[in-house]
């Protein structure tokens, strides 16, 4: 049901921008009526045939729907709940907040520490279906997209039955087998450059010649027309029909019904099809006087005058393109004015027209730019650059920060923190992920808490997501992950209330573990003000603590902001030239940041981790090193490997791993606590300066899968500092790399390039 809820609401959407799309062809052909060829005329409407039937379209800057979504978002913003007016409450709290944390007598006003925070008459635990319908969509929008799907249905089944009936009815059909009217369909054949053979039948079912059949064409030409019509209208009527074929216009004819199908709860795209297939008809016109000649412009008219004359009928069928399209009076009288206005060579689109089609394409078949500049908003530098705003250099839609004051400032909603600082639990990092969907855009927050202690291993995530639909949204993607983790498990949910919020707590039980009732995780779930928050932690911790947490969560102040720092294993993210500074000084030196390396490579992302990654510590403390890495790839996106950067680009402040080398001709790279993937290097020079070059390896050593990546490292040292170049597979250019690498200069922050 959600994925049908899914399409609808994009077929909603494509609908609206190719009605935009139609209004603007329209204006256009009314404005320049007169000046415009006929051909033109129905080219025009085939860019939005083609923005009706195309799911994905290319974005663009000069798009046209960057002013329709300036509009959206400008209406957004206003009655967005993190508009200024929410934001100015959340303030509130957050002054209120600040002032209870700083005040002498909260103490005081403290529950006791015996005092229960959960209310056991709300608490009850049920066994649950770990697989529960999740309510994406609203049931006015569930009931539309039920009456879009059979209206949709019904239409296809009845062209399709329509076409078929028509196929069927050839056998009903007698073909025409008469020398002069075979004689005239072969001669019009040669004038349109038509080899392949097209028969004709004959019948009385309807009264107006057509042409059929997609793969197999053939006419249909009635008994009375075939015998009283002369030689000179039935030229006419072939070249019609033959112009039909040679155009393509009984596929186009075929997208504009699938179209009608697929988009037939609006009522304009009735109206554009229509319109469509009348300036169809004006532009096959257009194309058989251009092969029959200008001369032939006044019989070819009053051929289809006398045919209407004949044969006036109330309707016609969208299904057939027909030689006498007699239902519309106007459309009559702009054929013949057409016709009779008929210029030698004005058939053929000058390059102004091809010109205008092209213009029209690039601005309306593509969608609006994708400013990937927003998922980092650009923050002040620190005190040594407080003028500088930071430069954005890398996006991404997953981020990762060891500052919550820099974290907060990306995530584009506010939302409350628990607050851990008397609680002995530490901030130990953050980690934003922005999943960009088709109706909605929805952000998930995730920060990671641990107990003090050297030796303690108890870790709080607390999560917070904007854009979700209601808490059992977020339960279905806790429950996925949960199932992708460790498979199936049976999952207990149990009601809980602390201080007043809804807390649903669902405990995840291996069905497959040696011991029975092995609890993996447990989760906490509330929803506040439209975001829905989680804790989660194993088992074995204290669910006081837990309850502790969910009863001091409030907007952060300034206090957490300033002490919310994570420590050193956690993985920080570099996406401003603000975060590469800042991180020089978790590394202890100021790196190169070349952004663009010889060979088309441009980076594509950077960070701070530990010095497992980079190589095999030497002890405990050598864990607590930390190191750059800049990750390159080609621009061609055909050209990248599934899931690896071609080209890391590794900094890092210690000597004694290229000292290690040296000695013993070879280097470890970390597998985990006292395991290690032992490489032999050799030694070369590299403009001038000594590198040792790793013989070819894989990421995990014997571990490694057949088909994961084959590495080869590059490493040398400058002053205290040890540099070190992978590239995944081979890179014709490694060694042009290096040297180019190593004639870098330390960064400089004011003017990163």
């Amino acid at each position: 049901m959600d994925m049908l809820c899914d399409i609808f609401l994009w077929v909603f959407d494509a609908t609206i921008g190719a009605s935009l799309v139609a209004l603007m062809v329209i204006a256009i052909k009314k404005i320049f009526h007169h000046r415009i060829s006929a051909r033109l005329h129905h080219a025009l409407w085939l860019i939005v045939l083609i923005r009706l039937l195309f799911p994905f379209l290319p974005n663009s800057p000069v798009s046209i729907f960057n002013i329709w979504q300036l509009g959206v978002d400008s209406i957004k913003n206003a009655v967005s709940p993190h508009s200024p007016v929410a934001n100015d409450a959340s303030q509130k709290e957050i002054e209120q907040n600040s002032k209870q944390t700083n005040s002498p007598q909260n103490n005081k006003t403290k529950q006791p520490e015996n005092q229960k925070l959960l209310d056991p008459s709300a608490s009850h635990q049920i066994k649950i279906d770990p697989d529960p319908v999740e309510d994406n969509h609203t049931l006015g929008v569930k009931i539309a997209a039920i009456a879009w799907l059979m209206g949709c249905i019904s239409l296809l089944g009845f062209m399709c039955a329509y076409m078929f009936r028509t196929k069927n009815r050839m056998s009903s059909l007698k073909m025409t087998t008469d020398p002069q009217v075979i004689s005239i369909l072969d001669d019009c054949r040669k004038r349109f450059g038509i080899t392949k053979p097209i028969p004709i039948y004959s019948g009385s079912y309807r009264k107006s010649p057509h042409i059929s059949g997609l793969i197999h064409p053939w006419i249909y030409c009635p008994e009375e027309i075939c015998k009283e019509s002369n030689a000179s209208q039935l030229t006419h009527v072939f070249s019609h029909e033959l112009a039909h074929y040679k155009r393509k216009d009984i596929a186009w004819n075929m997208l504009g019904l699938l179209a009608l199908a697929i988009h037939w709860m609006n009522p304009f795209v009735w109206l554009c099809v229509k319109q469509m297939k009348a300036d169809r008809e004006l532009a096959c016109d257009a194309y058989v006087l251009n092969v029959l000649g200008e001369a032939e412009s006044v019989p070819y008219g009053m051929t289809i005058i006398q045919f209407l004359q004949r044969f006036s009928t109330n309707r016609q069928p969208l299904h057939l393109l027909h030689f006498n399209e007699a239902n519309n009076k106007n459309h009559m009288i702009r054929r013949i004015q057409m016709i009779k206005s008929f210029k030698a060579g004005s058939y053929k689109l000058s390059v102004a027209a091809v010109l205008c089609v092209a213009l029209m394409s690039s601005v309306t078949l593509t969608n609006a730019a994708v400013k990937v500049e927003s998922s980092v908003k650009p923050v002040a530098t620190d005190k040594a650059n407080t003028e500088q705003e930071a430069r954005f250099l890398f996006g991404s839609d997953e981020r990762t920060y060891d500052r919550f004051s820099k974290g907060i400032q990306t995530t584009g909603f506010a939302f409350k923190v628990p607050d851990v600082i008397a609680m002995d639990y530490e901030f130990r990092g953050m980690y934003i992920d922005e999943k960009k969907l088709r109706t909605n855009k929805e952000t998930h927050v995730q920060i990671e808490f641990s107990k003090r202690g050297p030796s303690s291993s108890k870790d709080v995530r607390f999560s917070a997501s904007n854009g979700l639909n209601g808490l059992e949204a977020a339960y279905k993607i806790i429950v996925d992950e949960q199932k992708k983790g460790y498979g199936e498990q049976k999952i207990e949910k149990q009601n809980l209330n602390v201080q007043g919020l809804d807390v649903m707590k669902v405990t995840f039980v291996s069905q497959h573990s040696a011991e029975k009732n092995d609890i993996n995780y447990v989760y906490y779930l509330w929803q506040d003000n439209g975001i829905q928050y989680n804790i989660s932690s194993f088992a074995s911790d204290p669910q006081e603590d837990i309850v502790k947490m969910i009863s001091n969560v409030k907007y952060p102040d300034q206090t957490m902001k300033e002490r919310y720092v994570g420590y050193f294993s956690y993985v920080m993210g570099l996406y401003d030239t603000e975060d590469v500074q800042h991180g020089s000084k978790a590394i202890g030196f100021t790196p190169k940041f070349p952004l663009e390396l010889p060979g088309q490579f441009k980076g594509t992302a950077a960070d701070i981790s530990s010095k497992v990654n980079f190589s095999m510590p030497a002890n405990e403390e050598d864990y607590k090193t930390m190191y750059l890495g800049i990750y390159y790839d080609v621009a061609e996106k055909n050209k990248r490997l599934s899931g690896e950067n071609r080209i890391s680009f590794d900094q890092i402040k210690d000597t004694k791993i290229y000292e290690d080398m040296k000695k013993n001709g070879n280097v470890a790279f970390h597998l985990g606590m006292d395991d290690k993937n032992i490489v032999k290097v050799t030694m070369l020079k590299i403009a001038g300066i000594e590198v040792f070059k790793t013989e070819k390896y894989k990421r995990f050593g014997e571990s490694s899968k057949a088909e994961d990546p084959t590495l080869i490292s590059y490493f040398w040292r400058e002053n205290d500092v040890c540099f070190k170049v992978t590239f995944t597979d081979e890179v014709s250019n490694e060694e042009e790399i290096v040297s180019y690498l190593m004639n870098q200069k330390a960064v400089d922050f004011q003017n990163l390039k």
